[in-house]
């Protein structure tokens, strides 16, 4: 069984073979790593959907109003709160530098309204202060999933690998959300140790918050299928706790202090063995990035110096491709995605229609008839029945649309791909030869994966009173009744029906959008920057072969020697120890 100690020497041989190939990203995530080890830091990150309430939390937690909370989706960066004997804070740029900055000032670094799309490059920011809980942990505040600010969702992402446990944030005044499932499946493997809170239970009647919380629970249950996991969604309120901050007048006011406790059972408590899983999970993923390099590295060596120019000259006319064709192939795909955007439209707007029609005929042409069907029930129970059953067809509309964009924005792609002398077939041809890398593997990052606050519309203005116990009803005669009823049933489906289409057309749209927007991102960023990653290499093989040529055997032996060692530290953790 490995421990923190054998760890922190497996790292540092790592590093060291980093550091012999220059791999920079690696040594960098590394040196990461190794920290984290030697100076014991945890990262219990605060994740959920924008305006939950998740820096209000943090607040509540550390017993002071620190991370800065608005009405408007505000935070933008990550943002480090950990133990200090003085109340400071300290903003970190991408470029390196970092500065002490006032606490009130906070706030213009990590808004999206001050520092919009981070405009200001600032990687997180610093805050220290003498909070009993981060004697143990860092808690670390992310960003909002889901808000428009995309990029913002893109920051979480981004560092979710870096995460040892969460505190999962929903909100009492609204259900668990197909956006929150969506995000916890995706995290469910990644990050097995999740607190669930419920904030904002001030919000409802203690009837109402033991109902919201049951179904919750239901959904997160479904969600995970473990029966092992004991799924607790822990109710917490921090505007109580910051009104009753002084007052001495409630025992647990927001009942912070049981998130305290359970925060210090469930995570502190098992911190040490969470930390050492998260790190053998992390040093092999680096691990394996190292071994993809060096069998790089040693292939370019073994070819013939013609061969690596000819590949060196392919790589280039690849990378000036990438940046010649982009107007070209932007052109002819944004062109495809505005035809499936339409096709949307136009089958939300049938399904309107239908739906429209069919109630029409239910309700007002064959009036008689439901109206003696209506009567065995009531109006109101009548009503939910069509309620769920409009819902139900909107909800299995939906899941179809978004399956088959997945499926014909792929075939776009790939129809594309095929065109003789197309940007993407030259691009293809050249990652399969030089690369080995498959074009599907690109394309699978158009995946709809994008988090929206996305919820149908259940309710509607008027209710429908029951005909049974509604004194007006009882003194008019039946066919008037029956028409004010059947014709308020008819107005409220319709409410239903015109908004949700809408809702389905606007959130599928926004979603093909934002994925065509990573899809460009990783297909055009990330390819080109490893495009010219490989052609330095390529270039960097031209150079050695030259000035060692006497000694390529040694160079390789070397080479061969470091894949070995990496071979030995992986084959020395256990498959359950990789789990």
């Amino acid at each position: 069984m490995k421990n923190i100690p054998s760890i922190k020497s497996d790292i540092e041989r790592l590093k060291t073979i980093a550091r012999n190939v220059n791999d920079q990203p690696v040594l960098t995530s590394l040196n990461e790593l190794s920290g984290k080890l030697i100076y014991n830091q945890f990262y219990l990150v605060i994740v959920g959907l924008f305006k939950r309430g998740k820096s209000s939390i943090i607040n509540s937690l550390i017993g002071r109003e620190l991370a800065p909370v608005a009405v408007t989706p505000l935070t933008s960066v990550i943002t480090f709160f950990q133990y200090g004997s003085v109340t400071a804070a300290e903003v970190y740029f991408k470029n390196g530098n970092h500065v002490p900055i006032d606490l009130h000032d906070i706030f213009l670094f990590i808004s999206e309204e001050n520092n919009p799309r981070n405009v200001k490059d600032v990687e997180y920011v610093k805050i220290c202060t003498k909070a009993e809980i981060l004697e143990n942990i860092i808690l670390v505040d992310t960003p909002g999933l889901g808000s428009v600010f995309s990029h913002n969702t893109n920051t979480t992402i981004e560092f979710l690998p870096r995460i040892d446990a969460a505190l999962f944030v929903l909100s009492a005044d609204v259900p668990i959300s197909k956006a929150d499932e969506e995000f916890l499946k995706k995290i469910k493997d990644l990050i097995p140790d999740v607190l669930f809170v419920l904030n904002k239970s001030d919000l409802l009647t203690r009837d109402e918050l033991d109902k919201m919380i049951s179904y919750n629970n239901q959904m997160l249950k479904e969600i995970y299928k473990d029966e092992t996991k004991n799924i607790e969604l822990i109710p917490v309120s921090t505007r109580d706790f910051f009104k009753s901050v002084g007052r001495n007048e409630v025992q647990d006011p927001g009942n912070i202090g049981y998130l305290r406790n359970k925060i210090n059972q469930k995570i502190v408590g098992s911190k040490d063995q969470i930390l050492l899983s998260r790190s053998i999970r992390m040093l092999l993923s680096n691990a394996d990035q190292l071994q993809t390099l060096l069998k790089v590295k040693s292939d370019s060596l073994q070819l013939p110096v013609n061969e690596l120019e000819k590949k060196r000259e392919s790589m280039q006319q690849s990378i000036d491709f990438v940046a010649s064709g982009k107007v070209d192939f932007d052109a002819v795909v944004k062109g495809r995605v505005k035809q499936l955007i339409d096709k949307i439209t136009e089958q939300t707007e049938q399904k309107q229609k239908d739906l429209s029609l069919y109630y029409y005929n239910l309700l007002v042409e064959n009036r008689v008839q439901t109206w003696t069907e209506l009567k065995k029930t009531d109006a109101d129970d009548y009503f939910r029945k069509l309620a769920n059953h409009i819902l139900k067809e909107f909800d299995e509309l939906k899941t179809s649309l978004e399956q088959s964009v997945r499926e014909e924005f792929s075939n776009i792609l790939l129809q594309y791909s095929t065109l003789s002398r197309s940007f993407l077939s030259e691009i293809i041809t050249q990652m399969k030869e030089i690369l080995g890398i498959n074009i599907e593997g690109i394309i699978s990052s158009f995946d709809l994966d994008v988090y929206t606050s996305f919820y149908f519309k259940t309710d509607t203005k008027y209710s429908i009173p029951s005909i049974r116990t509604n004194i007006f009803y009882k003194i008019l005669p039946d066919k008037i009744v029956r028409s004010m009823v059947l014709k308020q049933i008819y107005s409220n489906c319709l409410e239903l029906i015109n908004p949700n289409s809408g809702r389905i057309r606007g959130d599928i749209d926004y979603k093909i959008s934002e994925s065509y927007r990573k899809f460009r991102y990783h297909f055009d960023q990330k390819l080109y920057d490893l495009l010219q990653s490989l052609k330095n290499m390529i270039e960097e093989s031209i150079r050695t072969k030259s000035s060692i040529h006497e000694n390529l055997d040694t160079t390789l032996k070397s080479l061969r020697s470091e894949q070995e060692n990496i071979d030995k530290i992986v084959k020395q953790y256990s498959l359950t120890e990789k789990d």
